[in-house]
């Protein structure tokens, strides 16, 4: 990878991208909390399970409720279509990302813990950037040397969005970008070299399958990619365009098949069915909760809050000319590449897009334009315009994700709710919450399985549902818990 640059650039890139872990040094192993830290939380807990009861005890599906005899949910409790044998399984991304780190786990020997997934995130961060430079090197003549691709992979490392969620914050969504911006390199190598043949269509096809076994946005990438080809071969009729189109259908395909037999080691094919259509319907643009006008504004909010530091470089792209040396149709190439997915995914997925991470995608197109609009200039003027620029990302990170929040009680109190009922709770017990429905978090310190219930009477019939004669309820007042203990 560091073959393709210079050694100075190589360590540049890598004394950047140490600097962008001091800054998040004080955030990392913090008790988790807000900002999506949930995910991080619900990623700990399959891997918890995982390591605990053994892979194929789950039959390599991602658990999130615990496994204790007291910890099962009874079938009266919910009729979600993910619960099997009183275990409920969280099927929305493929498993790609889960398996990952449980290996990492696993061949460490190490309990999962908060640290070593942020770490492991961290790792791809560097991954990442090093992928978007040779990106961004691919849309420029090889006989001109061009800051662009430097640019956008050191701005890549200090955007408010890249620093938070490729650090304490891992889920599917997010590290689906680890394996895009590859797959977008390909593409742009397969169209750039001009080899007919099967060995780069199917390269193209391997990233594109790896992206989609890690989350949705591949299928995106599949589609962008199948129709690109589908335009060329209407205007060339090349053989090699329909290899590109099998490889795309096949890269998408062989993802989407290995999820599904996957999934249905713990689920039926019917509910299966039932669970990724009422994920739809939640999530969808068909189920949107608010007028369209404030979706998109909440949209545009948070492209503003991960990306804001942006808007001069990419100001200084517009009004400058000299863009123009970029090579049109490569540039255009990876417009389509980068931008199509995640328009397809705001279009489609219109809720799901309003979660703030979801504008993590938009990191590739908006750096690499960026790195391109402060690379028109001369160096002292773009390193100048570059150092400012990454300043201010690392403020609005900062402004986001308070520094001292590792013992902000605003920030620490999920965490000492978690241990207070692990504390508290015995493992013959099971454990519920009066009124009150705890965060992925607060279940991950207790590592227990919590069942909300309105009224005691409630708790009393899921335990005899669930065959167990103790409970403890939890009541929740002015931030303090109390315990009820309660027996059939």
């Amino acid at each position: 990878m560091f073959a393709a640059m210079s050694r100075r650039r190589a360590l540049l890139l890598l004394f950047a991208f140490a600097v962008s872990v001091a800054v998040r040094w004080p955030l990392l192993n913090r008790p988790l909390s807000g900002h999506h830290e949930l995910c991080t939380a619900l990623v700990l807990i399959v891997l918890h399970n995982w390591q605990q009861d053994g892979f194929i005890a789950h039959h390599g599906a991602p658990a999130i409720t615990f496994t204790g005899p007291a910890d099962l949910i009874p079938p009266s409790y919910t009729d979600a279509p993910a619960l099997h044998d009183g275990v409920l399984y969280y099927l929305s991304h493929p498993p790609l990302a889960f398996d990952l780190s449980h290996a990492l786990f696993a061949l460490t020997g190490v309990a999962p813990n908060a640290l070593g997934l942020q770490l492991f995130n961290l790792f791809f961060h560097l991954l990442t950037a090093i992928g978007l430079y040779l990106v961004v090197r691919e849309l420029h003549p090889i006989e001109r040397e061009s800051n662009a691709p430097l640019f956008a992979s050191l701005l890549y490392l200090f955007m408010p969005a890249s620093l938070w969620f490729h650090g304490n914050v891992y889920m599917s969504d997010m590290f689906v970008q680890n394996a895009w911006v590859w797959h977008v390199l390909a593409v742009l190598r397969m169209y750039g070299h001009h080899r007919p043949g099967w060995h780069q269509p199917l390269l193209a096809g391997l990233t594109l399958c790896v992206t989609t076994l890690i989350s949705w946005p591949g299928v995106w990438a599949g589609a962008a990619l199948f129709f690109i080809a589908l335009l060329r071969w209407w205007r060339s009729r090349s053989v090699q365009e329909l290899r590109i189109m099998a490889a795309a259908m096949l890269g998408v395909g062989l993802a989407l098949g290995y999820t599904a037999w996957r999934w249905m080691q713990v689920v039926e094919a019917d509910a299966l069915i039932a669970y990724f259509t009422g994920r739809y319907a939640e999530r969808g643009s068909t189920g949107l909760g608010r007028s369209l006008g404030d979706a998109i504004g909440t949209l545009l909010l948070n492209y503003r809050i991960n990306w804001l530091p942006l808007l001069l470089p990419l100001i200084l792209l517009l009004l400058n000319r000299r863009h123009t040396l970029v090579i049109p149709q490569r540039f255009r190439l990876f417009v389509a590449l980068a931008g199509a997915p995640l328009m397809l995914e705001h279009i489609f997925l219109l809720e799901y897009s309003l979660h703030d991470f979801a504008a993590l995608k938009a990191g590739l197109p908006l750096c690499a334009l960026a790195g391109m609009g402060l690379s028109l200039f001369g160096w002292r003027w773009s390193s100048a315009l570059l150092i400012i620029t990454s300043l201010a990302g690392v403020l609005y990170f900062y402004r986001t994700n308070p520094i001292d929040s590792a013992s902000d009680k605003r920030f620490t109190w999920q965490h000492e709710q978690g241990e207070a009922i692990a504390r508290e709770a015995r493992p013959d017990e099971m454990v519920f919450t009066l009124g009150f429905t705890p965060e992925p978090q607060v279940q991950w310190y207790a590592k227990r399985t919590l069942f909300r219930v309105n009224q005691e009477e409630r708790a009393l019939e899921l335990m005899r549902a669930a065959g167990q004669r103790k409970g403890v309820v939890f009541r929740e007042a002015d931030g303090e818990l109390s315990a009820i203990r309660i027996a059939d």
